[in-house]
């Protein structure tokens, strides 16, 4: 006659109800600890950003945003910033958070053709196609040459033809960066 093994092997031992509770006290502790952290630390440090705009600068609407300004920053990232010549197209002094992709770092040259062909770094960018609106004086837009990316600066570009950007106002300095963006 077969036997039948028992479910639970012989040196198993069962967990009294003190242990149980004891277990059940400390992962409640621990977990509270954890979901306390979490629950303070993610809506300090990320956000959605939505890009309000009819024609956007980026081919994307909607990012998510690590708000803490980079240590370091490299050529293609998506970066939220903050920067004054971006708040002359809104009424009054409203502060814009712009999302754009790092083009230039210091060192990076710009070239503006007199034909409205902006180049960075020996590469074609596109073209100033805001021109006509962009002669109004307030906005002091840079006249076609060469430029160098100083230190302490990073020039921020979209990708689209109506985006207004570094090609119209110049670089943006670092300390007006406001954290790294990804795509959603």
């Amino acid at each position: 006659m077969a036997t039948q093994a028992s479910p639970h092997p012989a040196n198993v031992h069962k967990l009294s109800r003190k242990a149980k509770v004891g277990i059940g006290v400390w992962a409640l502790l621990i977990f509270g600890a954890f979901a306390q952290t979490v629950r303070s630390d993610i809506p300090m440090h990320y956000g959605i950003s939505i890009d309000p705009q009819y024609e956007s600068c980026l081919p994307w609407s909607n990012f998510l945003v690590h708000y803490e300004q980079p240590k370091t920053l490299h050529v293609g990232e998506l970066v939220l910033f903050h920067y004054h010549k971006e708040d002359v197209i809104t009424k009054g002094d409203k502060r814009i958070l712009v999302v754009k992709y790092v083009a230039a770092l210091p060192g990076g040259t710009i070239r503006i053709q007199k034909d409205g062909s902006v180049w960075i770094d020996g590469k074609y960018w596109g073209k100033r196609w805001l021109i006509p609106w962009a002669q109004m004086k307030h906005l002091k837009i840079l006249k076609p040459g060469t430029y160098t990316v100083q230190k302490g600066h990073v020039l921020m570009m979209g990708t689209t033809s109506g985006s207004y950007d570094g090609r119209y106002w110049g670089t943006v300095p670092d300390q007006n960066i406001l954290g790294r963006a990804w795509v959603l």
